[in-house]
């Protein structure tokens, strides 16, 4: 460009000439000159990258709360472990007691990234209508047996991997406590007698979960996920007591055991904390 306003300064004034017609011919060429000069300007302009802002980059650090729903199924064993106050050598099988139903609640926790790997510890509380009856000792002998999971609270800990920029796969594992409700009855006229009966006990027994998973954060703040875990539960003795002129006070072992799957979205709370330029 300053190449071209020399040329247009030497042809104007070292080079002068007369005539009006000799001015005008001048004045259009440097018009000409002036207008090159103005349009290679804007292309070099244009050759320029235009100015693009960081994207902001996913970080799964933080706390966060959600909620959740899904199924469980299992099996309840139960053995007549004593009678009348009296054991029973070896127990006697009543029934394995196959159960399901829809569970729903909520989980809170918190991640902490590094790198690609991600560690975490969560909490969850649902309520539970996972429940199931079958004859006792096996076949229908007018007595059957009732097993009802009402809740159950889990505390665990994860740990998993970032696939791309926004899906975390991971494994957990820990603590588990389940609220179940059992429940002995017969028809009636059984053994003899009149009218039906029936006796129940409730237990809240300890176990461990292993589990896995995958979430996918769809927005700054919240993200989406499908997870399966299995529990299995300490045994645990009950009282079932029938009163006065029943069969008189049993004592059955119960062992639980319970798979759940469930789908559940989080909220986590802060924003993406690392930009990509």
């Amino acid at each position: 460009m300053i190449d071209d306003q020399y040329n247009l300064r030497e042809f104007l004034l070292l080079r002068p000439e007369t005539g009006i017609t000799s001015m005008k011919t001048k004045l259009a060429i440097a018009a000409i000159l002036l207008a090159s000069t103005s349009i290679a300007s804007a292309a070099d302009m244009a050759m320029k990258a235009p100015y693009a802002a960081p994207a902001a980059v996913w970080n799964w650090t933080g706390f966060y709360v959600g909620a959740n729903a899904g199924g469980g199924w299992g099996t309840t064993e139960t053995t007549l472990a004593s009678a009348g106050g009296l054991p029973v050598p070896g127990g006697i099988a009543l029934t394995q007691n196959s159960r399901s139903g829809f569970l729903g609640g909520g989980q809170a926790g918190y991640n902490f990234q590094s790198g690609w790997a991600v560690f975490g510890v969560e909490g969850t509380i649902d309520g539970l209508d996972v429940k199931g009856t079958m004859p006792c000792f096996g076949v229908a002998v007018g007595l059957s047996c009732t097993a009802k999971s009402d809740w159950l609270a889990t505390v665990t800990g994860r740990i998993g991997g970032v696939v791309g920029d926004r899906t975390l796969v991971y494994v957990k594992g820990g603590a588990a406590w389940l609220n179940s409700k059992h429940t002995l009855s017969s028809v009636a006229g059984f053994g003899g007698g009149g009218a039906a009966f029936s006796t129940s006990a409730t237990s809240t027994t300890f176990g461990w979960l292993l589990g896995l998973g995958t979430e996918y954060a769809f927005d700054h703040n919240w993200s989406a996920f499908v997870e399966y875990n299995y529990m299995e539960f300490d045994k645990k003795t009950i009282n079932l007591d029938f009163g006065v002129g029943g069969p008189g006070a049993i004592g059955v072992d119960v062992k639980n055991k319970l798979s759940v799957a469930k789908v559940g979205v989080n909220y986590k709370f802060g924003g993406p904390v690392v930009a990509r330029y």
